[in-house]
């Protein structure tokens, strides 16, 4: 997938590229299956992050097409390598403040033929794609919600391409490119902003599935490598320290993967948004101190070529930044912080397991690229303690005096007027995604049946807590501190890179491929593994 350039050296293959992108568009429709395309995706191009994030960018361009209702325009085209025109250099993903400008060719309210003229910035595929997807605005002086428009720009119409080198993914290319030339317009003048936030809903996936596909190729390989190399006359993986870190690096893996899946499970309900977000910016977060976490319990290995370790935990960084949107993903999160708290709604646990279970095996669509927006930006948020206790994890875990103390918390900021604060409401949106995450550690332990995974519960109480007082003394607020919780003791493990890899594998057996008859939901247990001895010992922390 990759070529020695003549002009910039070894990068992506970009006409192969454009060869092989028709499968990745032809597995998202018509049931706009975003996984079954990320898996088909992941089938053409392996372990390669910079070939997914380059056939990733020209998927959301694609996308984008549908989106503004043109259907026909993106089958026509399924031929061809797209580029996402969005940013420059001034104002970042700012896009309000978009200085791009598009003039109608004829003086006609229904011309949909323009001349772009304006300079985009950080554009992967743009030297090599054959049409961009550009946002503009028809009255350059204007910044409302309704001042952008987008438009389908083809190569031609582009110019002064300027290569930008960067520290990650040096396969890509990533330029910054003049715009000065005709366009289409796609949708309706002034809906710019609605189309990107509908192709957005279901892209959510993108990012975050490169992130855990980087997961779960590094840790593996860091467990086998821990389990052969010798350190005293010993294999590392014996050590206890070693252990109980890569311990703690697989509980947390194990998470995050369930996290995905558990969201992908849900993409076709009104979750989809608050989901999505937290992919968008907790996730990938996570997933980038996971793999350097990783990469230093490993130690030299991981900075060989050779190594995914090393490599994997780099290039995690590009993840947050390419998607570009963490802090306003979280920023949209805190606006659901009344009704996430206040949700009286009582989940049904068999019905919710039953979802997740059939959402977890099997491959969905839904056409969530056409949903009505109104309802997936109000997802219908249930009892969270309620639905905690109803789970019956055996360890005490007090989902009240959480739900208490973040109530405690919104109260005092609001009553020192910190509550629109960005800083504040950063945090509080952070905070949810913690709660978020939580929650779904103790859907992992129901799902599996896995007592181990009631340390992963633990692990997240503790980080939720760790970061709930952090607000707290950074602000000097008066709201009480949350206690940390105990973990379960480990066992005495007599074959750590067996114990390791079944906890890694059992965490990994959402990402297995779907099955397409399924058509209703599964009532039994993804994978009944109980641990063994008594965990009466969880009782009473």
């Amino acid at each position: 997938m990759y070529i020695n350039d003549p002009q910039f050296g070894n990068i992506v293959d970009f006409d192969q590229l454009r060869q092989s992108i028709l499968h990745l568009y032809n597995a998202l429709l018509p049931d706009f299956d975003m996984h079954k395309s990320l898996q088909v995706g992941a089938e053409l191009y392996g372990d390669e992050p910079d070939v997914m994030i380059a056939a990733g960018a020209s998927m959301l361009a694609w996308m984008t097409i549908i989106a503004a209702g043109e259907d026909e325009i993106a089958e026509e085209l399924k031929d061809s390598l797209f580029t996402l025109g969005w940013t420059e250099e001034e104002i970042g993903s700012d896009l309000l403040s978009a200085s791009t400008v598009a003039t109608p060719i004829k003086d006609d309210p229904d011309c949909v033929d323009f001349h772009l003229k304006g300079r985009k910035w950080l554009i992967n595929n743009s030297y090599h794609a054959d049409y961009h997807t550009i946002v503009a605005k028809t009255e350059p002086d204007s910044s409302g919600p309704r001042s952008l428009s987008i438009f389908l720009v083809p190569q031609s119409s582009c110019k002064n391409w300027q290569r930008l080198e960067t520290h990650v993914l040096r396969r890509m290319v990533l330029t910054s490119f003049d715009i000065d030339g005709p366009g289409r317009l796609l949708g309706k003048a002034g809906h710019g902003l609605q189309i990107l936030q509908r192709m957005a809903m279901p892209s959510k996936y993108q990012c975050a599935y490169v992130g855990i596909n980087l997961l779960n190729e590094a840790i593996p390989a860091s467990i086998e490598h821990l389990s052969k190399k010798r350190i005293f006359n010993e294999n590392p993986i014996n050590f206890s320290n070693v252990l109980r870190q890569m311990y703690n690096i697989v509980m947390q893996a194990a998470v995050l993967n369930f996290i995905y899946y558990r969201a992908l499970a849900l993409s076709a309900s009104n979750f989809l948004q608050f989901h999505g977000v937290m992919l968008k910016s907790w996730l990938l977060l996570r997933a980038n101190e996971l793999l350097g976490q990783n990469l230093l319990v490993v130690g030299s290995k991981g900075f060989l070529a050779e190594s995914v370790i090393g490599r994997n935990a780099i290039d995690s960084f590009v993840l947050p930044v390419f998607d570009g949107h963490y802090t306003i993903n979280t920023l949209m999160t805190a606006k659901h912080a009344k009704r996430y708290l206040g949700a009286s709604r009582r989940a049904d646990v068999a019905e919710r397991m039953a979802t997740l279970r059939f959402g977890l095996s099997s491959s969905r669509g839904g056409d969530p690229i056409r949903a009505n927006s109104r309802v997936l930006r109000n997802p219908d948020f249930f009892d969270f303690a309620q639905y905690i206790e109803d789970l019956q994890l055996p360890i005490d875990l007090n989902a009240r005096q959480i739900v208490a103390a973040m109530q405690s918390l919104t109260d005092e900021l609001n009553d020192r007027d910190l509550s629109a604060d960005p800083e504040h409401r950063y945090k509080l949106g952070a905070l949810l995604h913690w709660m978020e995450a939580l929650l779904a550690a103790c859907e992992l332990w129901k799902a599996t049946e896995e007592d181990e995974y009631l340390n992963a519960v633990l692990m997240q109480h503790n980080a939720f807590v760790n970061q709930f007082n952090q607000v707290i003394s950074e602000s000097a607020l008066r709201t009480d501190f949350l206690p940390l919780m105990r973990q379960v003791p480990l066992r005495n493990i007599k074959a750590p890179r067996e114990f390791l890899l079944r906890l890694y594998q059992l965490a990994q057996q959402f990402s297995s491929p779907r099955d397409e008859g399924l058509q209703a939901p599964i009532p039994q247990p993804l994978a009944p593994t109980r641990r063994e001895g008594e965990i009466s010992q969880a009782k009473g922390m």
